[in-house]
């Protein structure tokens, strides 16, 4: 007698949850809604809401180590140069940056710039392509447009000083700036080194600084917050409070990144803000080696009133320019990227 022949082995009905049981699951491109350039991690491949966090805290773990490569490289430097330099800021009897001692701008300028390959290194390690999104909503830098900006930042920096000095000159007595800066043994070879490295360097530190709080600080919060101001504010606050400059000085810094913030956001890129800082810092780093103040290092008391008048008038002006160069360049402040999500498993049957 024949045994019975085995009932057909039924499918298992596997839960739609259960992806490692599916298999590969399918995909389908789709365009992401227009992105503002604070948005713009919404567009990068296999966005998850963790994402952004993550490249966060892996830049500040390649700045560290950046951070230890540049000082073990600078030991060497200062041993030859300058020994007393590093015991004498820990003391609290040398100023962090004086353009009469070249090593300090050196050390402080690169002790900034590495800043920039560690954001762009984590953005690659990340997966976060392609990573020029950190320049612009073009993904690269626009060199047209910052060309035309850095035209632009010099008329308002010679705006924004000359208000302050003739609002100082109005309401504050003169002061004998010369006689203070002869005062202190000015080296005239000193300061024509410093502002060698300046000229060499300022471009670089202005640039990796925007690039991590108009770039990734502002990127990072407009991946969680739709609106603006929270990217625009939040960083600028952060940004101002690492000077040390007295209050003044500090609403003067702040407005400042407020207004780079908020044209980073408007013309959808870092380039305005990067034209502003660096023309700035030229100015402020030349009149620091100059000892026309007599000071020739960075120090708490950077600030006045008058200053801030003029920051005030100097921005104004730069603002107004900016929008008309951007608008008539007729550069894009938005982006649309291709992303890839998960089909719905209803859909499948559809493709």
């Amino acid at each position: 007698m024949s045994s019975p022949e085995p009932e057909p082995r039924k499918p298992s009905a596997v839960p739609p949850s259960w992806g490692w049981a599916r298999g590969s699951q399918q995909l389908r491109t789709v365009e992401t809604e227009p992105l503002d350039y604070h948005r713009l991690l919404r567009g990068t491949p296999a966005y998850r809401w963790w994402k952004p966090l993550a490249l966060l805290l892996l830049s500040g773990v390649f700045f560290g180590i950046l951070t230890v490569l540049v000082t073990v490289a600078v030991i060497p430097v200062l041993t030859l140069t300058d020994p007393d330099y590093p015991m004498q800021v820990a003391a609290g009897t040398a100023e962090v940056l004086d353009t009469q001692r070249p090593i300090s701008v050196l050390v402080s300028m690169v002790s900034i710039i590495i800043m920039l390959p560690a954001v762009l290194l984590a953005m690659l390690v990340m997966g976060m392509r392609p990573i020029g999104r950190i320049w612009s909503v073009a993904a690269r830098m626009r060199w047209g447009l910052l060309g035309r900006l850095l035209g632009v930042s010099v008329l308002a920096i010679v705006v924004m000083n000359l208000v302050g000095i003739g609002v100082g000159l109005l309401f504050e007595p003169a002061t004998d700036a010369a006689a203070a800066t002869s005062d202190t043994g000015f080296d005239a070879r000193a300061a024509l080194l410093s502002m060698l490295l300046v000229l060499f360097l300022v471009p670089l530190q202005s640039t990796a600084e925007e690039v991590v709080f108009r770039g990734l600080f502002m990127q990072v919060l407009g991946a969680w917050i739709r609106s603006p101001w929270f990217a625009i504010l939040i960083p600028s606050i952060g940004f101002a409070s690492l000077h040390i400059y007295d209050i003044w000085g500090l609403l003067a810094v702040g407005l400042l990144g407020a207004v780079s913030a908020w044209l980073t956001w408007r013309t959808g890129g870092l380039e305005a803000a990067i034209a502003i800082h660096i023309v700035n810092n030229y100015v402020a780093f030349g009149i620091m080696a100059s000892g026309l103040t007599g000071e020739t290092a960075q120090t708490a008391g950077d600030g006045n009133p008058a200053g801030l008048i003029g920051q005030i008038a100097g921005l104004a002006l730069f603002v107004w320019l900016t929008l008309r160069v951007f608008t008539r360049g007729g550069h894009g402040r938005q982006r649309i990227d291709l992303i890839q999500i998960p089909v719905a498993p209803r859909e499948w049957g559809t493709r």
